[in-house]
C-alpha cells in the first residue's frame, strides 16, 4: 500500500477513534500544544457509560476537556505530572488530585516502569501535521514526551490540524506508524506574555548580571523569563546558545540581534534545542519551519549528560520557597500542589556538571502582599523539594544574589538572609540561631 492509501484507511471520525479505548486502557495526551482539541478527547469522554476503570496521564492541560469534570471519575482515572493551568490547579485542590512524579527527562522511563507494574494497554492522542508529500506528518511545536509514549502504545490516534506548523528535529512521524487519524482544524492555542511587576524587573537585571559573552541559556517559564530576555536585547551579550527544555520568550528577536547565535556550542553547534514551546504567534512563527531550530524530545534536551557536555550552561529557573540550606521547592505551597517536578532539576544537575556551568533559581522575596517570606528557615511542612541544597547555586530575590556554590551551612543561612526582605531578616536570624548555624546576632 502507498502512504497515501495507509492514510485514507485509517481516516475516521472522533467517535470512530475513541473506540480504540477500552476498558482497563491507560491513555495519555501530550504536553501543551501537542495536545489535541477538545474533539477526540470528549468523545472519549462520551463513552463513560461503556468504559471502566480507564486511566487518562496528562501533563500541562490546557484545555478544558470534560473528561477532567468529577462525574467522569467513576470511569476514568486522572493522572498528572504538572499541574500549572488554572482548571488543572482546581484539580489540584480536590479529592481527585493524583500527581505523579515525573522529572522532564524520565517521563518515558518511569512510564516503562508503570506499564510493567500495571500490564495497561497504553495509547496517546497527539496532534500531528498533515502528511508531506513522502507521507510523515510532524510533532510540531512539541516533542517531549510524545515519542517515548507512542513506543510503548499499542494504538497511536493523531488528530490531523493544519494549522500546526512543521519543525525540525525529531519530528517527523510516517503515516504507518499511526491507528487512527482525525482531520480538525483548529487553532494553536497563543498566550500573550504576563508583564513584569517592578518586584521581577529588579531580579531580572540580577540575574543577566550573571551572565556572560558564549553562555547556552535555559530559562523556565513566567513574566521574569520573559523580562530576562526583553533585558538581553540591549545587554551587550553576544553569541549566546539557547539548550532549554521550553523556548524563551522573545527568542526571536534576541536572534535579529545577534545576541543568540549558538556558534559556540558544544552539543548540536548553531542550533537552537528545545523540546516544547508556549508562547504568543509571533514567536511560533519563528520557530516554525526554521532550520535553525531543532524540536528534541525531552529524553534528549533535558538529559544531563546531554546538558553536561555543553559549556557554560545556565540553568534559569523559578521557585516557591527556599530554606536557610537552599533546599528549593518549585512545585507546591505546602501539601497542595502548584506545578510539577518539570525539568528544573534536569537543567540544574547538567549545569553543575558543565564546564563554566552554573543554576539560578529566582523568587520574589515575598507573598500574600509582603505578608509571608519566600525564604525560609524550615520549608512548609508537606512541600515537595525539588532541588536538593547540595545543587542549588545562585539564588536571586529582588534583594540581591545569594551564591551558595561551595558554601557551608552556616554560610549558606547568611547568604540567604541578606537577600531576604528586610522586614523578614531578624526572624530569619532567629531561625537560623534555632538550626544552629549562626552564634552571635548578624542583622
Amino acid at each position: 500500500m502507498s502512504w497515501k492509501d495507509i492514510y485514507k484507511s485509517r481516516l475516521m471520525s472522533a467517535q470512530d477513534a475513541a473506540k480504540l479505548v477500552k476498558s482497563g486502557d491507560c491513555f495519555w495526551t501530550p504536553l501543551m500544544l501537542g495536545q489535541p482539541s477538545m474533539l477526540i478527547i470528549d468523545a472519549i469522554a462520551d463513552r463513560k457509560s461503556e468504559l471502566k476503570d480507564v486511566e487518562y496521564i496528562n501533563c500541562l492541560t490546557l484545555r478544558p476537556y470534560k473528561i477532567l469534570k468529577p462525574e467522569y471519575r467513576d470511569t476514568f482515572t486522572f493522572i498528572s505530572g504538572f499541574y500549572s493551568t488554572p482548571h488543572m490547579q482546581e484539580i489540584a485542590k480536590s479529592e481527585y488530585s493524583n500527581f505523579v512524579p515525573y522529572q522532564s527527562s524520565d517521563a518515558g522511563r518511569k512510564y516503562s516502569h508503570r506499564k510493567r507494574v500495571y500490564n495497561r494497554r497504553t495509547g496517546i492522542v497527539t496532534q500531528v501535521t498533515p502528511p508531506d508529500d513522502h507521507g510523515y506528518v510532524n510533532l510540531g511545536l512539541d516533542t517531549f514526551y510524545t515519542e517515548a509514549i507512542m513506543d510503548q502504545s499499542e494504538y497511536i490516534i493523531a488528530e490531523v490540524n493544519p494549522n500546526m506548523p512543521r519543525t525540525y528535529g525529531q519530528t517527523n512521524f510516517h503515516v504507518s506508524r499511526f491507528s487512527a487519524f482525525v482531520e480538525n482544524p483548529n487553532p494553536i492555542p497563543a498566550v500573550p506574555t504576563p508583564p513584569a511587576s517592578e518586584v521581577e524587573i529588579k531580579m531580572a537585571e540580577k540575574v543577566v548580571s550573571l551572565l556572560r559573552d558564549r553562555d547556552c541559556i535555559q530559562v523556565g517559564i513566567g513574566a521574569v523569563p520573559a523580562m530576562i530576555s526583553k533585558l538581553l536585547e540591549n545587554s551587550g551579550l553576544k553569541d549566546l546558545g539557547i539548550h532549554t527544555e521550553m523556548a524563551p520568550a522573545g527568542t526571536h528577536r534576541l536572534v535579529e540581534k545577534g545576541v543568540v547565535t549558538c556558534k559556540y556550542k558544544k552539543v548540536n553547534p548553531g542550533k537552537i534545542l528545545l523540546a516544547f514551546t508556549m508562547g504568543d504567534k509571533e514567536l511560533y512563527d519563528f520557530l516554525a519551519n526554521n532550520p535553525m531550530v531543532e524540536y528534541r524530545p525531552t529524553s534528549y534536551a533535558n538529559n544531563i549528560s546531554v546538558i553536561a557536555q555543553e559549556d557554560n550552561v545556565v540553568a534559569i529557573n523559578g521557585s516557591i520557597e527556599i530554606d536557610l540550606t537552599g533546599q528549593v521547592c518549585s512545585e507546591s505551597i505546602g501539601n497542595l500542589m502548584r506545578t510539577g517536578t518539570g525539568g528544573q532539576l534536569d537543567f540544574v544537575i547538567g549545569a553543575f556538571w558543565s564546564n563554566g556551568g552554573r543554576a539560578i533559581n529566582l523568587l520574589p522575596s515575598t507573598t500574600m502582599n509582603d505578608t509571608v517570606s519566600r525564604i525560609v528557615p524550615y520549608i512548609s511542612k508537606g512541600a515537595r523539594v525539588t532541588v536538593p541544597r547540595h545543587y542549588t547555586g545562585y539564588v536571586v530575590t529582588e534583594y540581591g544574589i545569594a551564591d551558595l556554590y561551595g558554601r557551608t551551612e552556616p554560610e549558606r543561612a547568611l547568604e540567604m538572609i541578606k537577600i531576604a526582605h528586610p522586614k523578614f531578616r531578624e526572624e530569619l536570624e532567629k531561625g537560623a540561631r534555632e538550626r544552629g548555624f549562626i552564634k552571635k546576632k548578624t542583622f
